[in-house]
């Protein structure tokens, strides 16, 4: 399963695992408070500030998807950033202080503008996953995708990554529930190890919870980039129910970082355990007093902590490893711990 550079990153298995702040529509349309997002999901430790860039009139039939507040087109003219000075702009200060700038497309027209500034890579949504003539004119551009696989079924999703391979372009799936917030018996983290052994790829994880544990268990099933909605609770943004506020998101990078130290496959042996085992493994000892030329077996042995003598287990090899039957060189005392120079 090949790594692939997403932009100044690298998505891979054993590589750090890649943390997105979404901050969507968060700034509520105000470039001083996305600016000030960008700065506090550095702080925070996200790799990746992401955004939305909504073209309303286009990507929506005007007043037909409605909600308590109004029609959809118009809630997201409200709030969103949508001019391509904009993104440049907020693209530039990412750069300046070392936060990768990342944002989502919800049209074809939208996905150009991007390309025209000059990102690096694309993520698409969960809405956008069956629109394949949008995917496919992204994947031409040759740049590294996260493809969002909320809302679709296995066979969708299938027919999507088709299309991505078709093209050729590097990409990500992230396992998603496109509930707000996510029920817990949804989540279906199961996918994450599913995806990845049909298609061969990376997969990551986007969590609309309020909490983090569903990522900190992603990244234990292997995610390698974990999405989570990001706030300032103070601006009151259209996704404050499913985002982090920096404290939240802080200890969400911590654990993460902590998790995947635990994520390797070889069984050793460290250094600290070694300390412990010279104490709390067992050794061969003698029973009683055992004289010298005498005749060692399971009547004059047994075995106790710590564990610096012959190891314990060859207590259950007396015949495979011939160490019973052999004689001692020389006097033990009672409770001696045994090494193999002890005997002939």
């Amino acid at each position: 399963m090949k790594d692939i550079k997403f932009g100044n990153i690298i998505i891979g298995k054993t590589t750090p695992v890649v943390v997105i702040a979404e901050i969507a529509c968060e700034h509520m349309g105000n470039m001083e408070n996305a600016k000030e997002l960008i700065r506090m999901a550095k702080n925070v430790g996200a790799d990746i500030a992401k955004f939305q860039l909504h073209i309303p009139e286009i990507e929506m039939v005007p007043n037909v998807i409605n909600f308590w507040a109004g029609s959809l087109d118009k809630i997201l003219a409200k709030v969103n950033i949508g001019e391509k000075e904009q993104h440049k702009e907020l693209m530039k200060y990412c750069n300046e202080i070392g936060i990768q700038y990342l944002c989502t497309p919800f049209c074809i027209e939208a996905s150009d503008i991007l390309d025209e500034i000059g990102v690096k890579a694309f993520k698409t949504g969960s809405g956008e996953m069956t629109n394949l003539t949008m995917i496919r004119h992204i994947a031409k551009k040759r740049k590294p995708m996260i493809v969002s696989t909320g809302m679709c079924t296995m066979d969708e999703i299938r027919e999507t990554v088709a299309v991505l391979k078709e093209e050729g372009v590097d990409f990500v799936l992230t396992n998603c529930t496109s509930e707000y917030p996510a029920n817990y018996e949804h989540l279906n983290l199961n996918l994450i190890n599913i995806l990845e052994k049909e298609f061969g790829i990376l997969i990551g994880h986007s969590d609309h919870t309020k909490e983090i544990y569903s990522s900190i268990a992603a990244v234990a099933l292997g995610a390698r980039v974990i999405e989570k909605h990001f706030t300032i609770r103070d601006l009151h943004g259209p996704d404050d129910l499913v985002s982090l506020d920096p404290e939240e998101f802080k200890e969400l990078v911590s654990a993460i970082r902590k998790v995947e130290k635990t994520l390797f496959s070889e069984k050793n042996i460290t250094k600290e355990e070694q300390d412990v085992r010279d104490w709390a493994h067992h050794s061969v000892i003698a029973k009683d007093d055992i004289g010298a030329g005498e005749v060692v077996g399971a009547h004059n042995l047994r075995a106790a902590r710590p564990g610096t003598g012959i190891p314990a287990k060859f207590l259950d090899k007396i015949f495979s490893e011939g160490l019973f039957g052999r004689k001692t060189k020389h006097d033990i005392a009672k409770n001696a711990i045994l090494q193999w120079n002890d005997l002939e």
